[in-house]
């Protein structure tokens, strides 16, 4: 009996022992680790819903920027189509445009105000997207006119004259030939250049140096209004030399920044393919229906046009900086008289200057661009279209058009 009430003490004693130990391990060890583990769990979901509730009002802030940057962009002139024609004049309008098997986009500005802006055709006919006032083209050759005021810029700055020897800029160009910078602002200069594609893409630099290389030049014509693009590559390698930066840093910085246009307005073509309402090129021809065959360009094409014919634009954005340049935004106007220094039709500074308007063409890879602008820059026509026809005539079609304008009736 003694000995079976030692065993029950030492049994109770025993477990009153291990639990007392398990108390202590529990309330010692495994309760404060179990604690701080839901403390941490707390704390990581109160800091996942406040990340979440965070980007969820970053998310509402962009969804609220794009939506203001969209309503702002097509609030803005020249972003919507607009017909405030007669319905004679529209007629007259349409018919002229279908003659010319017109896809693309027509601009009109009468004394400051859009009279008419209407897309035709398809912008990408596979795509079934529509031609609009918002849809991109290549500007083609009425780049020059931009080059022309860079140029002009620079000389109001004093850093270059008209009557400059351009052998103080290229030493491979003899000085006795006495080839200014006018003659090469008005295509007078005796150069010419039969410019086949590279095979590959070059910088502004080794552009120059290509052109250097293969012009010819032909004394004959010096003096003499001879249509030829060398002129301008030659004008945009003395930009790079004298402000050390790029033909496009100089058009983006001193042309585009100042009016606040952005690349969904305008650009160079490198970047064309990045924009949504680019349109495809079409070729035109009685062996093609209207948008059987598309034009393809390269980007080493692209970049060859240095100063000549590598940007894109909408047509109100083209004519705003047309205006811009008239208006004296960029140099004065005194400057500009001199620079478009011609009344006659004749090239001078980029454009083709007539008493009461100013004309320009332009076409590469079958887009093509006809402007004529008044000379006080409130009154122009931009006609773009992305399946170029009968451009050979585009100086008598331009006239029509000019002279559609100043008749026009509008309701």
């Amino acid at each position: 009996m003694k000995r079976m009430t030692t065993l029950l003490i030492g049994f109770v004693t025993g477990a009153l022992l291990v639990g007392c130990l398990g108390a202590a391990t529990y309330y010692g060890y495994v309760r404060p680790r179990h604690v701080a583990e839901v403390k941490r769990e707390a704390e990581k979901d109160a800091a996942d819903r406040s990340s979440l509730s965070r980007r969820a009002s970053e998310l509402t802030a962009e969804v609220n920027e794009k939506k203001t940057t969209t309503a702002a962009q097509t609030s803005q002139p020249g972003q919507t189509s607009v017909n405030k024609l007669s319905s004679t004049a529209e007629a007259t309008l349409t018919k002229r445009l279908q003659d010319e098997q017109f896809v693309g986009t027509l601009l009109l500005v009468k004394d400051g105000q859009i009279i008419y802006n209407q897309g035709f055709g398809y912008a990408d006919a596979a795509k079934k997207r529509l031609n609009t006032p918002q849809s991109l083209f290549q500007i083609g050759s009425a780049q020059k006119s931009l080059t022309a005021t860079l140029i002009a810029q620079l000389i109001a700055a004093g850093k270059l004259h008209y009557t400059d020897n351009v052998h103080q800029y290229y030493d491979q160009i003899p000085a006795a030939r006495n080839i200014t910078i006018r003659q090469l602002l008005d295509m007078t200069s005796g150069l010419k250049m039969d410019d086949a594609v590279p095979k590959t893409v070059m910088t502004d630099t080794q552009i120059v140096q290509r052109a250097l290389t293969r012009m010819e030049y032909l004394p004959e014509n010096q003096g003499h209004e001879v249509y030829q693009a060398v002129n301008y590559v030659l004008l945009a390698g003395i930009i790079n030399q004298l402000t050390g930066q790029s033909y496009e840093q100089n058009v983006q910085a001193k042309l585009f920044q100042p009016l606040g246009i952005t690349s969904s307005q305008a650009g160079f073509m490198w970047d064309f393919a990045n924009q949504s309402h680019r349109t495809t090129s079409y070729v035109s021809g009685g062996q093609f229906s209207t948008y059987q065959k598309i034009a393809k360009e390269s980007v080493a094409d692209m970049y060859r046009e240095l100063g000549t014919g590598n940007i894109y634009a909408t047509p109100y954005t083209f004519f705003r900086l047309q205006q811009a340049i008239i208006q004296g935004k960029y140099v004065d106007r005194a400057a500009v008289a001199t620079l478009r220094d011609s009344t006659d039709g004749e090239y001078g500074g980029g454009v083709y200057s007539y008493p009461t308007y100013i004309y320009s063409h332009g076409v590469k890879n079958w887009q093509e661009l006809i402007m004529t602008i008044s000379t006080d820059g409130n009154s122009g026509v931009m006609f773009m279209s992305n399946r170029a026809y009968d451009y050979d005539q585009a100086r008598a079609r331009a006239a029509w058009y000019w002279q559609f304008l100043q008749n026009a009736q509008v309701n």
